[in-house]
Formats: structure tokens, C-alpha cells, sequence
């Protein structure tokens, strides 16, 4: 479900000072892996049941988008290779007509940043993400899924104040979010997640990143039994402002949005093994790097 990949540069960048634009890049990181939850969101393994799954992602930006949405850095290039191994385990006991299912999720990435001040690259471990505790719920008609988890990121990837690129974040974050998935008909599928992302401070460089609110969704359609193609895509927008040493950084907050769609296919090669490949153009692009994600995910059970 996760990688980390740099979101805003801060005001040090703006003001092209070499040592505080490589902390800008740093703390312009998020957790969570916006436009990851487009497949089957709502759903979860049935009690007894682990599944596996892995995302793997490529991204490439080569433009950083200003408050205005005009090229704020000359030189700006990010590209990001990563591959996420997930494990989600439904318990045999659950809460009346709920289940209750625990997930660890640990990335493994590749980071290339170009920056006015230099240019760095880093291969290594990403922030785990820890789902003790999801409470799944199907309709008795099993045409609706949802479930709700208070996830958490814990800072295990590499991380140097002195680097321009970084796989870890140096901070916590707290992650809940609620996943949906509605079936209108046997062919169609509507999918939903909406997550919060709330980070703590870095305490190597006193730069807090601000919350943002986040919404990824699908509508799909089964051409055949085993083959889905649909319309995928992401909404993100920052609702507190980003500070350092708890001073407002600039006059906007350096407040992020951004917003992507593109096309998904996914086939299914069993009744719980399925593959989807899946592209979303960045578009809308406030105070963040913009380009576009190239997805392909794929779980089975174990």
C-alpha cells in the first residue's frame, strides 16, 4: 500500500538555499501511496484467510508545480521505482456481523531527485505501515464491502538530514481511512477510500508536514467474467498548513492538491487471484512534484 514520495519542497527551495532545500525535499514526503486503492477496495479475506499482495509502481515528475500550478523549480526531476509486499490476515473471531483483519505493509523503493542544489539517489527500505486492527463488513446480499482501519507509518526507512533524496520519512503518521466497494450489478463495480494523513514533526529539521485528506475511486466495468475495465483515479487536498520550528511556512502554507485519473484493467485468474495494471495522469497540481503513475498489482491467497 505504501511508498514514500516527495509531495512539497518548502520554502527553502523557494529561496534556493542549498542546505535548506535538501531538508525542504526530505519533509516533503507522504505516506501513503495516493491512487493505490482503485481494485476491489472494500474488500477483505474471509475469516481464516490471509491474502498476499503487491504493488509495484513506477513514478516519473518533471515539473514541480508552485501555488499557482506554474513550474516553481528549473530542473526538477523525480522518479520513483518501488515494490510493496502486503500481508492481510482475517482472525476467525470477529464483532457480530463484522471480521476483524490485521495487515503489516513494507516497501522496498528506488529514489532518484534533481534539485537546483544537486541531485541524489537512494535504493532502501520505506516507512512500514502497521494495520493492527480492520473492522470488515459485507451486506448480507454481498453487494456491499467496507471496511475501516486506524493505520499507522513508523519511521524504518533510511533517512539523513544531509541527503537530497530519502526513502524514510523521520517522522509518524497516523493513517485512518475507510475503503468501499459497492456492486449495483453483477458487471459493475463502484470503489472508494477516503484517508486522512496526519505526520509528526521532524525532529532533525523541525519542519512539520501539514494533514491532507485524500480520495481514491474506481468505477469499473466486467466485460467477461474474469476481465475488468474501468476509470480510476485520485484527489488530494492539504488542509493544514506545513510549518517549521511551528512557523507557517509561507504565505499559502505551501497547502498541496492535486488530482489524477486514467484507465484500469484487471483479470481475475481465480476466485481470490487477480492482476491489475493501471495508469493516472497528474493533473490540478498545487505546491507538489507533477507527472504520472504507472501501477501494476496483484494478490492471491496463502
Amino acid at each position: 500500500m505504501t511508498y514514500p514520495i516527495t509531495r512539497r519542497l518548502g520554502a527553502g527551495l523557494l529561496a534556493c538555499a542549498a542546505a535548506s532545500l535538501a531538508h525542504a525535499t526530505e519533509n516533503g514526503q507522504i505516506s501513503y501511496p495516493v491512487g493505490v486503492n482503485t481494485v476491489l477496495n472494500g474488500l477483505l479475506p474471509p475469516p481464516g484467510a490471509t491474502q498476499f499482495f503487491n504493488y509495484s509502481i513506477y513514478y516519473s515528475a518533471d515539473r514541480f508545480a508552485g501555488p499557482h500550478g506554474g513550474s516553481a523549480v528549473p530542473g526538477f526531476r523525480l522518479d520513483v521505482v518501488a515494490e510493496t509486499p502486503r500481508i492481510v490476515h482475517t482472525w476467525e473471531r470477529g464483532l457480530g456481523p463484522f471480521t476483524i483483519s490485521s495487515s503489516a505493509i513494507v516497501p522496498i523503493q528506488r529514489a532518484r531527485l534533481s534539485t537546483p542544489a544537486g541531485t541524489g539517489a537512494r535504493t532502501a527500505l520505506g516507512d512500514v505501515i502497521l494495520e493492527p486492527f480492520m473492522l470488515g463488513y459485507a451486506s448480507p446480499a454481498k453487494d456491499f464491502h467496507a471496511f475501516f482501519s486506524p493505520s499507522f507509518a513508523v519511521p524504518t526507512g533510511a533517512y539523513s538530514s544531509s541527503r537530497i533524496a530519502n526513502t524514510g520519512l523521520n517522522t509518524y503518521a497516523f493513517l485512518p481511512y475507510l475503503s468501499m466497494s459497492w456492486f449495483p450489478s453483477p458487471r459493475w463495480e463502484v470503489s472508494a477510500t477516503t484517508l486522512i494523513e496526519a505526520n509528526t514533526r521532524n525532529r532533525a529539521t523541525g519542519y512539520q508536514s501539514g494533514s491532507v485528506a485524500v480520495l481514491d475511486y474506481l468505477v469499473g466495468y466486467a466485460v467477461s467474467p474474469r476481465l475488468q475495465l474501468g476509470v480510476q483515479g485520485t484527489l488530494l487536498k492539504q488542509f493544514t498548513d506545513d510549518r517549521k520550528d511551528g512557523v507557517k511556512v509561507g504565505a499559502d502554507g505551501f497547502r498541496g492538491q492535486a488530482a489524477g485519473i486514467g484507465p484500469q484493467l484487471r483479470y481475475m485468474w481465480g476466485p481470490a487471484s487477480g492482476i491489475a495494471v493501471k495508469y493516472q495522469h497528474e493533473f490540478a497540481v498545487r505546491n507538489r512534484p507533477q507527472g504520472g503513475k504507472l501501477w501494476v498489482q496483484f494478490s492471491f491467497p496463502i
